[in-house]
């Protein structure tokens, strides 16, 4: 029997739709190739804008917490990669992946971001020798050395924070007068006595032989400058993973699906939810909410 609506990703927003999904008494499968533990969340040293968590709550916890929640819901999970979706004859939409092939009325594309590059020489040359998008993954490697963070966001602050125990260094690059981060992280990372800002700068060069040795950046005042460091954590923002939704959905300049109020692309049936959609929050809550908002609307039109 073909479930009656197929989830693609399992973050925050595909487990949520999931959760709300099968509890409404549809046949829900969710396929993820990582296991549907949450996406990029369990990377997350502290979750602290999530309600009911006044202590906060690791992404390590949480992720799997939610993934639990949506199989005791009855999600049934389908590990693997979707690579097309396709409209059928019989107005249904049809998944083909390494899992085989999967037909429904209605699917939930809920494939997440991921971290942005920046761009510039070196970065690939030392990719996994120096380079990390994962300070909780990575910031051991660099025990008791000098490390740049390069961006000002919530996410460049909050992993400052977790390297700041690790490392004996942390140069903040970023652009503009001021991070742009939350006030209050901001105030705790201004609190530590191992971690400089370095603004209206952007980083530029890698440079090193077989590791990084030093981090080149632009100021904004035309300076260039080198700063002594082992490794660069990169925070620059994050690219929504929509190519699986070419040709089916309107993409803005910036990659993110336009959608309208109950998260539908504007094909009966085909939803964006999270960090894809046009006007996304970027937060945890805002992704569940989305996942809930298009299960919602598919339980009520059944």
């Amino acid at each position: 029997m073909n479930p009656d609506v197929v989830i693609v990703g399992g973050g925050i927003a595909g487990l949520t739709a999931g959760i709300f999904a099968s509890r409404a008494g549809l046949n829900a499968t969710l396929i993820d190739n990582q296991g549907a533990s949450g996406g990029v969340l369990i990377n997350v040293d502290s979750v602290q804008n999530f309600p009911g968590f006044p202590d906060g709550i690791t992404g390590f916890e949480l992720g799997p917490a939610v993934a639990a929640q949506a199989m005791t819901a009855g999600t049934n999970l389908q590990f693997g990669t979707v690579n097309s979706i396709s409209s059928c004859e019989s107005g249904n939409w049809q998944l083909d992946g390494d899992f085989g092939i999967l037909e429904t009325e209605n699917v939930i594309i809920a494939t997440g971001s991921q971290p942005r590059k920046l761009g510039i020489s070196g970065e690939e040359k030392f990719h996994g020798h120096g380079v990390s998008y994962c300070a909780t993954c990575d910031g051991d490697f660099f025990r008791d050395e000098h490390v740049v963070i390069a961006g000002g966001g919530d996410a460049a602050l909050d992993e400052a924070l977790v390297l700041s125990d690790m490392v004996d260094s942390i140069a903040i690059i970023h652009r503009g007068e001021k991070p742009t981060g939350s006030v209050v992280t901001l105030e705790k990372v201004r609190n530590c006595p191992n971690i400089t800002f370095q603004p209206n700068a952007e980083v530029s060069e890698l440079i090193g032989e077989s590791e990084i040795q030093s981090v080149r950046f632009q100021v904004d005042d035309g300076r260039s400058e080198l700063i002594d460091a082992s490794g660069i954590f990169v925070y620059v923002g994050v690219d929504p993973q929509t190519g699986i939704l070419d040709g089916l959905g309107e993409v803005d300049p910036q990659g993110h699906v336009r959608v309208d109020l109950n998260m539908c692309v504007g094909q009966k049936g085909l939803y964006a939810v999270g960090d894809i959609r046009q006007g996304t929050t970027g937060m945890l809550l805002g992704s569940a909410a989305d996942g809930m908002t298009a299960a919602v609307h598919i339980a009520s039109h059944r």
